[in-house]
C-alpha cells in the first residue's frame, strides 16, 4: 500500500520543516514548496529521506503566483500521482 501524499508549502521556514519532520514520521510521503530564488527545502528533503525513508521532493514555486500554485499541483501529480492533504 502507498504511503498517503502530502504537499507542504513554505518547507524552508521553521513551521514548515517541523510540520514535513512531523509528517515524514507518521508515514506520509512529501512534495516540499520552496521559491525558485529564495530559500530551497532541498537539505530537507535529503534529510527526510535519509533519516526516515520517506519519498521527499522538492517543488518549486512561489504560492503568491497562481501561475506557479497551477505548475505546482500539476507537478505533484505527474510525480506522485496525487495528492492527499496540503
Amino acid at each position: 500500500m502507498s504511503a498517503p501524499i502530502m504537499l507542504i508549502t513554505g518547507a524552508s521556514g521553521e513551521i514548515g520543516a517541523a510540520t514535513a519532520r512531523a509528517a515524514a514520521g507518521a508515514g506520509w510521503d512529501l512534495a516540499l514548496n520552496g521559491l525558485v530564488d529564495g530559500p530551497r527545502p532541498d537539505q530537507l528533503a535529503a534529510e527526510l529521506a535519509t533519516e526516515t525513508g520517506r519519498r521527499a521532493e522538492v517543488v518549486l514555486g512561489d504560492v503568491a503566483v497562481e501561475a506557479d500554485v497551477l505548475s505546482m499541483f500539476d507537478e505533484v501529480q505527474e510525480r506522485f500521482g496525487g495528492l492527499d492533504c496540503l
